[in-house]
């Protein structure tokens, strides 16, 4: 009996040490953005990446400082998983923005200036022929509208198992309905997001 309590006790032991092992060697926190890259409070761009969870959101870690225009007046700043614009030209807290998830390059915008009837969005990718359109409101002032980036007119690309990338890029306009033609608003400064395919 005693050689069984022995028995017993010697892999207590063994087990608690291999905990004490193991949690020792645990990496740091390998999620933690850089802090010399994280916008500081006040910013708006940096405002919108905090309240969306900041390293744990859609955009993940800032991969760049916040950096302004030359020029004209905005900011702009890239993060893992997409970018994040102030365009102030559509009133001063708009914010335009790109992520890739679920397959889809995801395009937002929020705080625009005024009311509008709808939205125009011209999207396209790596530079090429701009597609737009017609897009319903969330509210007044903001929208969404997400595209498969591989996709076009059909036909979706294939990168035949080798991996490949494509940058697609946004505008948006705000729009009011009229009698006989639609009124609208200045483009927004471009955001883009990196999607693999």
């Amino acid at each position: 009996m005693s050689r069984s309590r022995a028995f017993l006790g010697l892999l207590t032991a063994l087990g608690t040490a291999a905990t004490a092992v193991a949690v020792t060697a645990a990496p740091a926190s390998a999620t933690a953005c850089d802090p010399a890259l994280i916008a500081p409070a006040g910013s708006l761009v940096g405002d919108l990446w905090r309240s969306n969870g900041g390293e744990r959101s859609v955009y993940g870690c800032p991969t760049t400082k916040e950096y302004g225009y030359a020029g004209k007046r905005g900011s702009y700043q890239a993060f893992r998983n997409g970018k994040i614009v102030w365009s102030p030209n559509l009133g001063g807290g708009t914010l335009v923005r790109a992520y890739y998830a679920g397959g889809k390059a995801v395009f937002r915008w929020s705080g625009l200036g005024r009311d509008w009837d709808f939205f125009n969005v011209r999207w396209s990718i790596n530079g090429g022929k701009a597609t737009q359109v017609k897009v319903g409101r969330l509210t007044p002032w903001s929208g969404v509208y997400s595209v498969n980036p591989s996709c076009q007119d059909g036909v979706c690309m294939t990168s035949n198992g080798h991996g490949g990338v494509l940058r697609a890029a946004f505008i948006v306009q705000g729009c009011d309905r009229g009698t006989f033609s639609s009124d609208c608003g200045p483009w927004s400064i471009a955001t883009s997001v990196k999607a693999p395919y």
